[in-house]
């Protein structure tokens, strides 16, 4: 599917890819009771010079940084939230605030935080949280998009930015009705 006609600066693509970790996030989001839909999230950031394709900011193992939309139109399963409200204001401020993160390590203790939480297993170490408004230290890619669309004013999953799954962006989006199609 063709999304560069379709999207904006901000907008998410929300991403179902293979691999084991993927199978892991998408296993551990069913067990959670959420949507297993996808298993990454990306922020679309701005047109290659030639307008043929999206650069987008993720959040992944080795810090956030570039990827082309190219590697995800085709992915199964793929979602947007080309339909969720935003202004012009809020736009540039997810794209201005998601460079500012470049490099921003992962979030691996996040990760089995999610995993603990996925078997009903107690917490086994407290996490220290961020102050609101302040950038955090580590990310994955789904708390990366809603600490940026936190920060814009912009509506987020209903659960703690930190601890956004890419689950919790499936059911935002789907039960707002905010993915569009070309």
């Amino acid at each position: 599917m063709n999304l560069t006609p379709l999207l904006q600066p901000s907008d998410l693509l929300l991403v179902r890819s293979g691999g084991l970790a993927a199978g892991v996030i998408q296993f551990g989001q069913a067990m959670m009771g959420r949507p297993n839909l996808s298993n990454h999230v990306a922020v679309v950031h701005h047109l290659d010079q030639t307008g043929a394709f999206w650069w987008l900011l993720e959040g992944r193992p080795g810090g956030v940084g570039w990827a082309d939309s190219r590697k995800y139109e085709h992915t199964r399963f793929l979602l947007n939230n080309c339909g969720q409200p935003r202004t012009e204001a809020q736009r540039a401020r997810i794209s201005i605030e998601a460079e500012h993160m470049i490099g921003t390590s992962y979030d691996w203790a996040a990760i089995a935080d999610d995993t603990l939480r996925a078997f009903h297993m107690p917490e086994l170490w407290n996490r220290v949280s961020a102050a609101p408004g302040v950038a955090p230290a580590q990310v994955v890619c789904s708390s990366y998009a809603a600490f940026l669309y936190e920060l814009a004013g912009c509506d987020v999953p209903q659960r703690t930015t930190e601890d956004t799954t890419p689950g919790d962006w499936d059911a935002f989006v789907l039960d707002r009705a905010y993915n569009l199609t070309a």
